[in-house]
């Protein structure tokens, strides 16, 4: 790989991050002030979660057909105008927020829930054929973070800008985000070869392939057993760190007595520690564990399952913090080396049909927690079931990763 091409292609690593945390930011950032956004719109515990959960549950239903198209269109593009897409949706949520319309509210947030499996599967995919397999776990690693990034940020920031601004504020404070972050991306994504969709006809793949994919190869794709293993450990990650993303806010300022903005400082601990825990996933499978993927999941899944344990069990706010920490730590290697470990399940030609089912699972995961753990926090009127629910979510995904494919050995 050329040296131009290195750089080229790690540019595009940093504007597609870019673009990812704003994205990420957004989806999370009504979680970090959940009772104030109750209270303004005179919704359920429940009804907030959908808030959250809305953009997942569209995410999985487009997600394996965004894959499908992304295999065959320029991605660079389509990731763009989803950016556009993205940004009027942010519009809409702050006008629905401020004229205090649940409902739009959920619309919009509905409507951006059609862009992020075009924006992360697509860079995903682009970044994969950029780069070589000696470093493409690596760059994928670091691509990832910005999803943990963006929740932390959005954790930590909600908070104090509906306390100065009212809640209707941060979504357009992200509106601006999405659009610069946009704007970063194409500029960051033009290929040096001189075509800026990175295509000669069909797309190279991280093979150097061409081909496009039949409809049997999507077929195949779609059931392949490795790769609905894959997507399912997908599912089940997602899960957890949905569920803490979600709910541990209001945990903290209910079960707790911290104050809002306190719990928000804490838990964007939880995702912060990805962006350590994501880049370095890659070069601990390359390097450490000979490209080998599974043991890492595996690891991912059993480190944090007693962790949520002692979350539930104590009441120490310093301990629940050490154990959010550790939990995102081991979680996030996990989910860092994941998209990786399912593009090379398949043949070059349709990774961006692998990467969909990968994240269309990831999104019905995402989508699912936060619902039944609000309807089982609604019908207990405790946390214990909410988290004994996510003990048995790691649990699933300690016994499905130790039994899944390794491509590599």
């Amino acid at each position: 790989m050329s040296g131009r091409r290195v750089d080229s292609g790690w540019a595009l690593v940093g504007g597609g991050w870019l673009l990812a945390a704003a994205l990420n930011a957004y989806i999370i950032v009504p979680a970090s002030f959940f009772p104030v956004l109750s209270r303004g719109l005179s919704i359920d515990a429940t009804a907030a979660s959908w808030l959250v959960s809305v953009l997942f549950a569209v995410g999985a239903l487009v997600g394996i057909p965004a894959g499908v198209v992304l295999d065959r269109v320029d991605e660079r593009r389509a990731a763009t105008l989803a950016a556009g897409v993205l940004f009027g949706a942010c519009l809409w949520s702050w006008q629905a927020a401020r004229s205090g319309s649940y409902w739009s509210l959920l619309g919009a947030r509905a409507a951006a829930g059609l862009t992020f499996p075009l924006i992360w599967s697509a860079c995903i995919d682009l970044i994969g054929r950029r780069f070589d397999p000696a470093s493409r776990a690596s760059a994928i690693g670091v691509f990832t973070t910005s999803a943990p990034a963006g929740f932390a940020v959005g954790q930590f920031a909600g908070p104090r800008v509906v306390a100065r601004y009212g809640p209707s504020a941060p979504f357009g404070v992200f509106a601006l985000t999405v659009a610069i972050a946009g704007i970063a991306f194409w500029f960051a994504s033009s290929n040096p070869s001189g075509d800026p969709s990175g295509r000669s006809g069909r797309p190279e793949r991280a093979d150097g392939g061409t081909a496009a994919p039949h409809l049997a190869e999507f077929r195949r794709v779609l059931t392949d057993r490795n790769v609905l293993s894959v997507a399912a450990m997908g599912f089940l990650v997602y899960s957890a760190y949905v569920f803490f993303n979600s709910w541990m806010p209001t945990y903290l300022t209910a079960e707790l007595g911290l104050s809002l903005t306190a719990s928000g400082v804490l838990v964007s601990v939880f995702p912060a520690i990805g962006v350590l825990s994501r880049s370095t996933s890659g070069f601990v499978s390359d390097r450490l564990l000979s490209r080998r993927r599974r043991p890492l999941v595996a690891v991912a899944f059993a480190g944090t399952l007693p962790l949520v344990g002692v979350i539930a069990l104590t009441e120490v706010p310093a301990v629940v913090a050490g154990c959010l920490l550790l939990a995102g730590l081991f979680l996030q290697l996990g989910i860092g080396i994941l998209f990786t470990y399912v593009q090379e399940l398949v043949r070059s030609t349709v990774t961006a049909t692998a990467l969909s089912a990968l994240t269309t699972m990831s999104a019905l995961g995402s989508f699912s927690a936060p619902v039944i753990a609000g309807a089982l926090i609604e019908s207990t009127r405790t946390y214990v079931a909410a988290f004994g629910y996510a003990a048995v979510v790691v649990g699933l995904g300690a016994v499905l990763a130790y039994y899944g494919p390794e491509p590599n050995g």
